[in-house]
């Protein structure tokens, strides 16, 4: 029987709408092939940033690869600084990153440009997901 495999979700929370927040981790989760699930880090009730930031590094660690989204209206606004860590953590960790965003800064940052692949579209993103676990979770 195949293994369940992980994706954690990363993505901007902070000064995020709920709509910012959810919508495209939900959009994640129908579209991922049975046998892959996403982690939403946004699960967490914590009261403070330090709690917050464990259980994210531990749910990155556990999971098989990183999706993150970097949408540019949202990071226009403020950088997402735990995206970032959440994307050198799975860097760190050899894990698979899939950085998805539609601002060119962030693909062409020479950190960020080495630390995943890229894509620009979150539908891609997630095609490649499939693919890259697909004969890990069909039977």
């Amino acid at each position: 029987m195949s293994k369940m495999k992980y994706i954690y979700l990363a993505g901007p929370v902070e000064g995020c709408s709920n709509q910012e927040i959810h919508s495209w981790r939900v959009q994640t989760k129908l579209s991922l092939l049975p046998g892959i699930a996403g982690v939403n880090p946004d699960r967490i009730d914590n009261e403070t940033p330090e709690g917050i930031i464990i259980q994210n590094y531990l749910d990155a660690k556990s999971c098989d690869a990183i999706l993150a989204y970097l949408p540019k209206t949202i990071t226009n606004r403020r950088a997402s600084y735990g995206t970032i860590f959440e994307i050198a953590w799975g860097y760190s960790m050899q894990k698979p990153v899939i950085i998805v965003s539609d601002d060119d800064y962030v693909h062409n940052h020479s950190v960020l440009k080495m630390a995943g692949v890229h894509f620009t579209e979150l539908g891609d993103a997630i095609k490649y997901i499939n693919q890259l676990f697909f004969d890990y979770v069909v039977t």
